[in-house]
């Protein structure tokens, strides 16, 4: 199986042409930001499919840091996500926001997933997450990754990478033709890159 080096090549053509003391550290930063554009888009329906659990049984919270959150249950139930400003009211049994064993809740503080009612060892939550992953240059695959999503991580790395080059082609080079010429290819890798999101926006 080819790796993302490869893949990419084959859009752009022979990447050390213009950076060959730092072309593999150059393709691994493009394919890992591109990665984390890719996930934000995917639909949940898609997404869950790929998802691990974080259990929780304490009131600590789940730091969610590098991860996308998909979903979150309690103790068999469905959590639903709110504000933080109703973190109080809450935990008020006299406020009409209150919530129940059977009506958990979740929110953000900071990066930080706290499920409502406080999870413990005998009602446990399960954060499903996905993590914003690395992708380096001689991968052949992203794990926890759908597959349907990563020819978009190639094209939108590509379009990164042809950017870079761009501006040091006009920029230190000031080989007009040249950059002409490298503009027309991120151009067209660009509305590829911009129909592959459509359509991984709309998967089912």
């Amino acid at each position: 199986m080819a790796t993302f080096k490869e893949k990419f090549e084959q859009l752009v053509g022979d990447v050390s042409v213009y950076h060959p003391p730092t072309v593999d550290t150059d393709i691994t930063e493009y394919l890992t930001a591109t990665a984390s554009e890719v996930l934000q888009i995917i639909p949940d329906t898609i997404a869950i499919r790929h998802t691990v659990d974080n259990e929780q049984t304490d009131a600590t919270g789940f730091n969610s840091k590098n991860h996308r959150v998909i979903g979150v249950m309690r103790n068999g139930f469905e959590a639903q996500e709110v504000s933080l400003g109703l973190k109080t009211q809450i935990d008020d049994s006299d406020s009409i926001h209150y919530r129940s064993e059977r009506t958990p809740v979740y929110y953000f503080d900071n990066g930080t997933v706290f499920v409502k009612p406080d999870p413990a060892s005998s009602s446990r939550a399960q954060i499903k997450t996905i993590s914003y992953p690395t992708v380096a240059h001689g991968d052949t695959s992203i794990t926890g990754f759908p597959s349907t999503a990563e020819y978009a991580v190639v094209l939108g790395a590509c379009v990164k990478y042809l950017h870079d080059v761009l501006s040091t082609t006009l920029h230190t080079n000031e080989d007009v033709e040249m950059a002409q010429a490298i503009k027309l290819q991120t151009d067209s890798l660009n509305q590829l890159y911009r129909a592959e999101l459509e359509r991984i926006a709309g998967l089912q």
